[in-house]
């Protein structure tokens, strides 16, 4: 390849959004101890549930997000900060909406299969969590894909690996960091909370619940 041709990159400043699925890897042991490892003959009907409850986020979070990724049990999505600054209200109610179609997806899903296993089951106690991030990142050319990269996508998803949790226990929550809130217009909602890693840092932000009372 000619040295002075570069794979095309562009930055932008905007919203990171992760959406998790809790419960995926208790979920999918079960899906492995019902059926085994070998699905040449039949795929497990948990594929299907999982899917169907994936497909909720993705067209919950679209079209203000642009999904940029499914990464196995997650949802990376991202939108203009232009598009999103001081539309907070509007958002947070969004996501909560998200967050009632994952569960009524999660329930018709369920229902409208024949099938019993050990596994299916469990998909009761899938749920989500977010994680939302405001700063620049950059879209690269890598072959014949886009991949969104740079530190603040790097921060994002390490704030999937948190404490959150075990301050306000088994319950669906958003992670603002403090600059999503302030970019939004949320500084003063929910809880203060802090995280700390070893390769980014303290980050601080604000733990919201989902689930509406």
């Amino acid at each position: 390849m000619d040295a002075q041709v570069q794979p095309h990159a562009s930055a932008s400043e905007g919203y990171l959004l992760l959406a998790d699925i809790s419960g995926y890897t208790s979920f999918m042991a079960g899906v492995e101890d019902a059926h085994g490892v070998d699905f040449s003959v039949e795929i497990p009907v948990g594929f299907g549930l999982l899917g169907a409850v994936l497909d909720a986020v993705v067209q919950g979070v679209e079209p203000e997000f642009e999904v940029a990724k499914l990464e196995g049990d997650a949802v990376f999505a991202i939108a203009p900060a232009a598009a999103l600054d001081g539309e907070g209200a509007s958002l947070l109610g969004q996501l909560r909406a998200v967050h009632r179609a994952f569960h009524a997806r999660r329930l018709e899903a369920r229902q409208a299969q024949d099938h019993e296993c050990t596994a299916c089951p469990l998909v009761s106690n899938l749920d989500l969590k977010m994680v939302l991030h405001r700063g620049q990142s950059v879209r690269q050319g890598v072959g014949s894909r886009t991949e969104v990269l740079g530190p603040a996508v790097n921060v994002a998803h390490r704030l999937l690996k948190n404490t959150v949790q075990a301050r306000i226990g088994y319950r669906p929550y958003l992670f603002l960091t403090d600059a999503a809130a302030a970019g939004l217009g949320l500084a003063q909602v929910g809880i203060e909370h802090r995280e700390l890693y070893p390769d980014v840092g303290a980050i601080q932000g604000r733990i919201v619940e989902l689930a509406e009372a």
